[in-house]
Parts: structure tokens; C-alpha cells; sequence
């Protein structure tokens, strides 16, 4: 239940948007034109898609990637998916398990006495959320309480989670947007990361990454 963050650097994103060709001036004709006018417009101010949608089949999930990111293998051991931008410096993995296993792991009577044992008066995605929270506040400083915020994230159960905590080795806070998320057969983190003083430059990435998240199967 471990988890493994390196690389922790950031940048600012770009978008591109798509260009518009002139459609004639108001000339009076009336609502065809009008309508001509409006149709451009919104082509005009329509944002490209940037993102590559990403199915992983053995976690039965897909997300959207933003297509500057690439994929890494020096995330986290555990995740099904790790991908970066190490120039504009922007994080996210995905780790998943089944259900069943989880509450199995959790609900043993040797299980160690630091963690949390599975409590059958919450939701699993409750209980894995709690059993990660604990993990990563064992390996790094929070610099304050994690907001916890009750999502339907594509018709599923989550909690989003966002915090800041500093890790030994990195000099820089770092920012972190999860979401913990239960599917039909697995549980799932979506983590995403990057420095604290550029929260507000990938805040909006971040949480669209976690907003795209849905089941494949």
C-alpha cells in the first residue's frame, strides 16, 4: 500500500485554440447569415483537444492524458499508470486493485497494529482512501489538513483530496490532487502532482485529468 513520488518540478501550460476564417460581414440578409456568424464564433473560440484518452485494460479504467505528457516507469512501483511533462513539470499516476482484496488485506486479524483496520461501517473507497492518506502522511510533512470533498466522478463513488506536504530530499512544498475513486470491481487512486507555488499555473489540468477518469468495462 505503498507509495512512490519522485521527480518534482514544474512549468506553466499552454493551450492552443483553433482559428477562424471570416465568415462576411452583416449585410442584412438575416438569419441565415446570423446564423453563419454564430456557428463561426463558436468555431472560432473552440479550445483543440489536447489530450489523448488512455485505456488501461488491465485496471479497466481510461482517463484523458494532455498529449505533452509522456509515459514514465519511475513514478511509483505499483501504479498501472505513470505519466509526466518534465518540462512543464506535471504528475499523475493511477493505482487500482480489486475490491476484494483490499478488504481481505485489511480485515485480517494479524494485520499490523499501525494501520488502520478495515472499518465495515464505511465504503471501501472510504477505507482505501484512509489506508493511503495514512501511507503518504507517514513519508512526508503536511503543511495543514487535507481538504476531503464528496465527488461523482462518471457515475462513480470518490473523494477528492488535495494537500500540501514537503518530502525529504525536495526542497519546494508540494501540491497533490487525488482522487480515490470505487469502481465495480476495483478501488483506484488517481494521483496527481506538482510544486506548491505553481498550484494556480496547473490546478486546472490536474483536476481534469481526475474528471476524465471512467470505466472501460
Amino acid at each position: 500500500m505503498t507509495s512512490r513520488t519522485t521527480g518534482i518540478l514544474v512549468g506553466a501550460s499552454l493551450f492552443a485554440f483553433a482559428l477562424f476564417s471570416s465568415c462576411g460581414g452583416m449585410n442584412g440578409k438575416g438569419g441565415s447569415d446570423s446564423m453563419a456568424i454564430k456557428e463561426a464564433l463558436e468555431k472560432a473560440f473552440a479550445k483543440e483537444d489536447n489530450t489523448n484518452e488512455i485505456i488501461v485494460g488491465t485496471g479497466g479504467y481510461k482517463i484523458n492524458i494532455p498529449k505533452n505528457m509522456a509515459v514514465s516507469r519511475e513514478l511509483n512501483d505499483e501504479a498501472s499508470l505513470q505519466y509526466a511533462n518534465t518540462s512543464e513539470e506535471l504528475y499523475i499516476i493511477v493505482i487500482d486493485e480489486p475490491k476484494t482484496d483490499f478488504i481481505k488485506a485489511y480485515s485480517d486479524k494479524d494485520l499490523d497494529p499501525s494501520l488502520s483496520k478495515y472499518d465495515d461501517k464505511l465504503t471501501p473507497e472510504k477505507n482505501y482512501r484512509i489506508v493511503q492518506m495514512e501511507s503518504m502522511a507517514a513519508k512526508m510533512t503536511l503543511r495543514g489538513e487535507p481538504t476531503v470533498k464528496k465527488q461523482t466522478i462518471n457515475g462513480l463513488d470518490a473523494e477528492v483530496v488535495d494537500f500540501v506536504g514537503n518530502v525529504e530530499g525536495v526542497v519546494e512544498d508540494i501540491y497533490y490532487k487525488l482522487a480515490f475513486v470505487e469502481g465495480t470491481k476495483n478501488i483506484y487512486m488517481v494521483m496527481t502532482w506538482t510544486l506548491a507555488s505553481m498550484k494556480n499555473d496547473n490546478n486546472k489540468e490536474m483536476d481534469q485529468m481526475i474528471q476524465s477518469f471512467k470505466l472501460s468495462e
